[in-house]
């Protein structure tokens, strides 16, 4: 699994993040946060529905928060299999009302954060920073602000989420 530097470096290299304009390591880790797929579960923590964690030392699985609530101040015990004891695989937790049910949503196969959407994001941020600069002339060489813009916009589209039908 990727690590958060890991996943950094990859955005970075994806959107060329020393160029101008550039990207720092802050502002990528921020969007890798935004956009992480799932998070470590946390003690006494409040979770929404759709929420998904895997457990501190992780199992191979995620779980899925169904009923909304806080979470205990110990981990409940995240099941690696299905038992006859987690009725169709869901995990009761806290003492919250309604007490925060999680609901085993099968093994991670994917990482853990989304680098495709952030480095789309990254490009789309990079656009945004010269859209209200002006094209300039610059000695002999002209220096077209738009085309970069242009360019930035067209490498967030290679980005784009793919669509099967």
């Amino acid at each position: 699994m990727m690590t958060r530097a890991e996943a950094i470096a990859q955005v970075s290299l994806f959107c060329d993040a020393t160029s101008y304009p550039q990207l720092s390591t802050t502002e990528i880790g921020s969007a890798l946060d935004i956009y992480s797929r799932f998070s470590t579960w946390t003690a006494a923590t409040t979770y929404a529905v759709g929420d998904r964690v895997v457990p501190t030392t992780p199992n191979g699985r995620v779980y899925e928060a169904r009923v909304a609530g806080t979470s205990s101040s110990t981990q409940p015990e995240f099941p690696a299999y299905p038992s006859a004891q987690y009725k169709g695989w869901s995990i009761q937790d806290g003492t919250s009302d309604p007490v925060l049910t999680w609901v085993d949503m099968g093994s991670i196969n994917v990482e853990r954060y989304d680098v495709r959407t952030v480095a789309r994001q990254m490009w789309i941020v990079k656009a945004s920073r010269v859209v209200a600069e002006i094209d300039a002339k610059e000695g002999a060489s002209d220096v077209k602000l738009s085309q970069l813009k242009s360019h930035c916009l067209e490498m967030a589209d290679k980005y784009r989420p793919l669509v099967v039908v």
